[in-house]
């Protein structure tokens, strides 16, 4: 097999042989005498076995030629400039196949088609980049697409993708992407969207929305808040936006509601947690005719007297079990405040479990405490302003040079504590029990799962890049490949609940990262191998089988041989 890839110098001592159509080259393995015989003919040579090792490249020029496989074997000192290649002879295909036919199916790529054209290719490829290596670090991106199938069938590297992002990803066009993305949702009413918030701590000097805030994390550091609207029946990811880290949620939460209306979502309910409870955000969702199953923080003055009513018949009364949960919970029906022209559904619970659990811990975190400030005591150094953390659960004395002198717990303190754990309050708009207010509220968790997937799955606890361009459009791809990994945890859920070893989503893509095209001598790429029987299990839940995949692999050589085509051109 000829390697047209390659052309070398033709070896000295090589015969050339001609077939009519081309001249090959071949050299003589081995040689017979034949004795000269009296009268007829003298002594000569003649060859016994050739090995073609080459063929001509030009036919008016005899001294280069393209190398076959024989040639390495033959010539082996030889210096061949082999040009090296793009891509590896041997590229993973079923992962990246199974990612397109899901961008394909949820409409994805229409939408980047659409909006971005040619730069589509390479934005799909590092979609696939991220979920595939479960990495943001574009640095990386290279050694992945030499060996990875791509849409685009070019390796760029970390250069190329950096003017990528400062350039060619432009504000307008992720506004557009979420315009178009939420168009093709088809359940724009009543619905519920799980909305919440994260942060991502960043001492990027160039980054403009870094600003000091309530960071969950490294509060020591700047940080950039990241909201997440999501479908609460499937967890698709419908619209995000950044904002800048001192904007607290309870603030942000209008401006989601804003975006919700502008993409075109009418009369849907929202879910959303104790950070942005208001009162001014409840009467901002009823301005917008939005319902809402919104968790109440237990110190608010709205719920103070119905959470105090309801303590001990939630604790002693069984007819408020709910078996679903767990828990205990009853509805109370009543306005939040003095001009609430709304009666709300206030849902109260007690779960006993993690009451206790919350309890227990609470009072060794107390004695720990105490113990604490019986040394400040003895060292008499410690001051007033360096016992801030133990001013709520203790009454501390301090002498008249400002040093402690002695302490005791703040039984009232640490009474009203305890006797609020294991309870929780969640508010509804609509009428409903608080089996069904539980219900919706507990799917909410899909949201946390997500901002779990975007730190821990792509990496993307930190941002690696230093400029405000650049952090929107990296965002912008970390939330596209959140909708396409969603997919995949989506159709593999019920195959999860009976076999959670084989189908979690990393599972999955490791598993199908399994399946290889080789390249053969012809420079073309086939699969060699058989299907497993998880491999075919876990391709069938997106309707991809072996026939699927080879056409995969053909249609890859076609796109090989245009690009081929194209560069010559």
């Amino acid at each position: 097999m000829l390697h047209k890839n390659v052309t070398v110098k033709r070896p000295a001592k090589t015969k050339k042989s001609n077939n009519g159509k081309y001249t090959y080259v071949n050299f003589v393995t081995e040689t017979e005498y034949v004795k000269a015989v009296k009268g007829k003919h003298n002594g000569y040579t003649i060859d016994k076995h050739r090995k073609c090792v080459g063929r001509l490249v030009n036919e008016d020029d005899d001294t280069i030629m393209y190398p076959s496989e024989q040639y390495y074997k033959y010539f082996p000192n030889e210096v061949v400039k082999e040009k090296a290649p793009e891509f590896s002879d041997a590229l993973h295909i079923a992962t990246v196949a199974l990612l397109q036919k899901i961008m394909d199916k949820i409409k994805v790529s229409e939408v980047l088609d659409n909006v971005y054209g040619e730069e589509a290719a390479i934005i799909k490829d590092l979609i696939c980049y991220v979920i595939i290596k479960e990495a943001s670090v574009m640095q990386h991106y290279p050694s992945y697409a030499f060996d990875h199938m791509g849409v685009s069938n070019k390796v760029f590297d970390d250069t190329n993708i950096s003017d990528l992002f400062k350039n060619r990803i432009r504000s307008a066009d992720i506004e557009e992407f979420q315009v178009q993305w939420n168009q093709v949702q088809t359940e724009k009413s009543k619905i519920y969207i799980s909305y919440d918030s994260t942060n991502v701590g960043t001492r990027a000097e160039g980054i403009e929305m870094a600003e000091f805030g309530h960071a969950k994390d490294n509060p020591e550091i700047p940080q950039v808040n990241i909201g997440y609207a999501i479908k609460h029946s499937d967890s698709t990811p419908l619209f995000y936006e950044l904002y800048p880290g001192s904007i607290i949620d309870n603030t942000h939460c209008k401006y989601m509601v804003d975006s919700a209306k502008g993409y075109g979502y009418d009369k849907v309910g929202f879910i959303i947690d104790r950070g942005q409870f208001s009162l001014s955000n409840i009467l901002y969702f009823d301005d917008n005719e939005y319902d809402f199953v919104m968790m109440v923080k237990l110190n608010s003055k709205m719920i103070e007297k119905h959470l105090k009513e309801s303590m001990i018949p939630l604790r002693v009364s069984n007819k408020y079990y709910i078996d679903e949960h767990e828990v205990f919970g009853l509805t109370i029906e009543g306005k939040l405040f003095e001009a609430d022209k709304k009666k709300r559904c206030i849902h109260i619970y007690y779960d006993s479990r993690r009451g206790n659990e919350e309890r227990i811990n609470f009072l060794k975190q107390i004695n720990k405490k105490e113990r604490l400030l019986a040394k400040k005591v003895a060292e008499k150094i410690r001051r007033e302003e360096d016992l801030l953390s133990f001013k709520q659960h203790f009454i501390l004395k301090f002498d008249v040079n400002g040093y402690l002198e002695r302490y005791s717990q703040n039984e009232a303190s640490i009474k009203e504590t305890t006797d609020n754990m294991g309870f929780f309050v969640l508010i509804t708009s609509e009428k409903m029990t608080a089996e069904e207010a539980l219900s919706i509220y507990r799917d909410r968790d899909a949201s946390e799962k997500m901002f779990d997937t975007i730190k821990t799955g792509f990496g993307y606890d930190t941002f690696r890049i230093h400029s405000q361009e650049s952090l929107e459009a990296k965002t912008h791809i970390m939330f596209i490949a959140s909708i396409v990994r969603n997919h995949v945890f989506q159709t593999s859920k019920e195959n999860y609940r009976s076999d959670r070893k084989n189908f979690t989503v990393p599972a999955i893509l490791h598993e199908l990262e399994k399946i290889m095209a080789i390249k053969d001598r012809g420079g073309e790429y086939s699969r060699r191998y058989a299907l497993t029987a998880k491999q075919k299990k876990t391709l069938a839940l997106f309707d991809i089988d072996e026939k699927y995949l080879n056409n995969v692999v053909k249609d890859l050589n076609k796109r090989m041989k245009q690009n081929k085509k194209t560069e010559k051109n």
